[in-house]
């Protein structure tokens, strides 16, 4: 049998220093897995505020020095998308499809032009002092998003007859004999159906008794949707005229906001009505502005340019079809190259100008006056060039522009279409005016340009 060899007894003060010792390893132990943990931990926080900030904090523009955060171009993307799954009927669990991402791509620089423009107007109200009263939003937000169900007959005018007014006369005259005939049964389906059937000059309503199905605003013409909004459910209304002749209607039914689709689509996306209706505010602001500027945009005589133009589709790699880019790009090349060379700038524009209205022309626009150019820096610079100069090269979001300056008048007379296009303009002009006024940076990469 083994002889067993006691172990030596420690003493008191040995024992102590070896409990200190453990005592100082399982300090270093706490300290050195605390500081693994904190940074752990310091990193995961890092991440987590870094994408907080980048995707929601961080400048997506700046707007006059002052950032325009993520958040808010985020949301009206979002905003912008829920219309867009319903407006092109894309059904529900299909949002991420692929075969998409093209058309979304596209809302991203509808959303940050949104953001960008309403910041704009919220200057210029603030500015001018102007509000715009909770009733007023309250009535065009209603305006804008409710719908009826409507039928009509339709009297055209030949425009082909010798006598306008006589022929116009008749067709007012057969619309008001039908409009008697319906006021005395309104509602009688049969009648709709017989007079609609014999009368109405409408091929994709008249074998249905003159339904519209139901509608909202925007999608018939002017005249019509005044008429409608003013006429009571089952009323017929008087002759109503418009460019394709004389509408006899009758609302048959209406329904609210909270019934069109694009609006529940909102809500269920998590949009609060407050927020829905702050975009009808800007609607307001932006058509009260659109008179203002209308009404101050046309001065006649003014100064105008008698100006050539050249205009191709600026190059750009559309779903990775990098062929075309670089077949657009060359021409854009050759252009630039037979410009500089001296080459007579109306051969240029009749061999490679993509502008149907001024290439056969030798790119001849015209006489231009301030406004009906939307592209500022171009019309600057044509405006300070002497006759007979070529403008620098101005590139556009989708085009590619080149002016030849024909001839210079200080004082001209403006006729109706430059007024119509100087009115048409009008907004937008101002608009770019109110970005570089106010210093306009975009930051969101791929979206930097307009």
């Amino acid at each position: 049998m083994a002889r067993r060899i006691p172990l030596p007894r420690l003493t008191n003060r040995q024992r102590i220093a070896r409990w200190q010792r453990e005592r100082r390893q399982q300090a270093i132990y706490i300290v050195v897995f605390s500081s693994i943990l904190f940074f752990v931990i310091g990193l995961a926080a890092w991440a987590a505020s870094d994408k907080y900030y980048q995707d929601n904090l961080k400048a997506a523009m700046r707007i006059d020095g002052r950032a325009v955060p993520m958040r808010d171009y985020k949301s009206e993307l979002k905003y912008e998308l829920a219309r867009f799954y319903v407006e092109f009927g894309v059904p529900a669990g299909s949002e991420n499809d692929p075969q998409l991402d093209q058309q979304k791509a596209s809302y991203e620089r509808t959303a940050l032009d949104t953001i960008e423009e309403y910041s704009l107007l919220d200057i210029q109200a603030k500015a001018d002092g102007v509000t715009v009263a909770p009733d007023t939003i309250d009535a065009r937000y209603n305006e804008d998003w409710s719908q009826y169900r409507s039928r009509h007959i339709l009297i055209q005018i030949n425009k082909d007859a010798p006598d306008q007014a006589l022929e116009a006369s008749n067709a007012l005259a057969k619309a008001t004999a039908i409009r008697d005939q319906l006021r005395q049964d309104p509602n009688n389906q049969t009648l709709w159906n017989q007079l609609a059937k014999d009368n109405s000059d409408d091929p994709g309503t008249k074998d249905s008794g003159g339904e519209l199905g139901w509608v909202g605003k925007g999608q018939f013409v002017k005249e019509f949707e005044n008429a409608v909004k003013a006429l009571p459910v089952g009323a017929i209304s008087d002759p109503v005229k418009s460019d394709f002749g004389y509408h006899i209607i009758q609302v048959e039914e209406r329904k609210g906001p909270e019934a069109h689709e694009v609006v529940k689509k909102w809500l269920a996306s998590g949009f609060t009505l407050a927020y829905i209706k702050r975009h009808t505010r800007y609607d307001v602001l932006r058509d009260e502005f659109t008179t203002k500027r209308q009404d101050a945009a046309v001065t006649s005589p003014t100064a105008q340019v008698h100006v050539a133009m050249i205009q191709v589709a600026a190059p750009k790699p559309v779903g990775g079809d990098f062929q075309a880019f670089s077949a657009q790009l060359k021409k854009v090349n050759d252009i630039a190259t037979a410009l500089q060379s001296g080459t007579d700038f109306g051969d240029v524009a009749k061999q490679y100008s993509e502008d149907a209205a001024t290439k056969d022309k030798g790119g001849d626009l015209g006489w231009i006056a301030r406004g009906m150019l939307t592209d500022l820096a171009a019309e600057n610079e044509i405006f300070t060039l002497d006759a007979g100069k070529i403008s620098q090269q101005h590139n556009g979001l989708n085009n590619t522009t080149w002016y030849k300056v024909i001839e210079k008048s200080d004082s001209r007379a403006l006729d109706d279409d430059q007024k119509s296009k100087i009115k048409d303009n009008a907004y937008q002009y101002w608009l770019n005016q109110q970005k570089k006024a106010h210093d306009v940076l975009r930051l969101i990469p791929g979206l930097e340009f307009e």
